[in-house]
């Protein structure tokens, strides 16, 4: 009986860590997707500004700050 309760107790253990582990990994490949998202639009915004593009043609179109833009001008 007592083996039959540790037994419960570990499999509720085990369901719970993998809960969490889902979680986890969820989280993770959402703020992914966002970082990759914003690198994009770093990598767009910069490309316009080598082709002589307006800091606020590239802040309306990338939706950038405008200060954003402006220190990725300054790697160029």
């Amino acid at each position: 009986m007592e083996e039959m309760k540790h037994s419960d107790y570990a499999d509720e253990i085990l369901e719970l860590t993998n809960s969490w582990e889902e979680r986890g990994m969820k989280k993770g490949k959402e703020e992914g997707i966002k970082e990759g998202i914003e690198e994009g639009k770093m990598e767009v915004a910069l490309e316009l500004l080598k082709e002589g593009s307006s800091v606020a043609f590239v802040a309306k179109v990338t939706r950038l700050s405008r200060k954003e833009i402006e220190e990725l001008r300054k790697s160029l």
